[in-house]
């Protein structure tokens, strides 16, 4: 078995969780009696835009990886660093849209980002 995909899966549900409890921390404390506020509505749109890119260079990825098996054409270094980076906003995003640090948004981030950094793995151990 091969354990990279599982340590990629861990390494990135481990970004998104500090990233998640470090926002929680620096966040200022309300006042008593104060609601927050929940996220402005355009911040949904940005999360959606970064992980419909995300996906999109993901799969383009794993299958221009899988093909250059056999094809020898191998998709350039540079657009596996863009899905790292564009791996890592997507980690980072919920954290930055001001989601709170309780267990049940801990445990959906650290799950998001386990699939996250699976799939990242992969499509990194496809290329030839």
């Amino acid at each position: 078995m091969n354990p990279a995909p599982i340590v990629g899966a861990l390494a990135a549900a481990t970004v998104a969780l500090i990233s998640l409890a470090v926002a929680q921390r620096l966040r200022p404390a309300l006042p008593e009696g104060e609601e927050a506020d929940g996220p402005h509505p355009v911040l949904s749109t940005i999360g959606g835009g970064l992980l419909s890119g995300f996906v999109l260079l993901t799969g383009f990825l794993v299958a221009t990886g899988w093909a250059a098996h056999s094809t020898q054409v191998v998709p350039p270094v540079g657009l596996y660093a863009a899905d790292l980076a564009a791996g890592c906003a997507v980690l980072v995003y919920p954290s930055l849209a001001g989601l709170p640090f309780s267990a049940r948004h801990a445990t959906a981030v650290g799950l998001f980002g386990m699939l996250v950094g699976y799939t990242l793995s992969l499509a990194i151990q496809l290329r030839p």
